[in-house]
């Protein structure tokens, strides 16, 4: 049963002006390590680092129409399988409100341009 979708865009040349804004501390305070070292291997990383907000923001929305609410950056990671599929990991708050809401899996689609990046994010229980 779906229990919550969201879906979202970002503008990549805000991400671009954000990414250009070193000493803001908005990489570090929504993005892990791990997704931070992903989207700077890429040519064009603002693309990579503006889907993966969106996707974060999707899944907020997913969850709040689940009934969650609250900010949960780093508790959402996006990864990709060895097939290069996106796949969003919960941790901490978020994956304990999750399972609360009896949340058992988490659907996510990518998607961008040079400038527009989408995500759609689907809660399943």
């Amino acid at each position: 049963m779906i229990l919550g979708i969201g879906i979202d865009q970002f503008d990549v040349s805000r991400m671009r002006c954000r990414l250009a804004d070193a000493d803001d501390g908005f990489v570090e305070s929504v993005f892990l390590p791990a997704e931070i070292a992903y989207c700077r291997d890429k040519r064009r990383p603002a693309e990579h680092f503006a889907a993966r907000f969106a996707a974060k923001e999707a899944a907020l929305k997913a969850l709040a129409r689940a009934g969650g609410k609250g900010t949960f950056w780093q508790d959402i990671e996006v990864t990709n399988e060895p097939d290069g599929q996106p796949r969003l990991e919960l941790r901490g708050r978020l994956l304990a409100l999750a399972t609360e809401l009896g949340v058992r899996s988490i659907h996510v689609s990518l998607t961008h341009t040079a400038d527009i990046s989408a995500a759609v994010v689907i809660a399943e229980g």
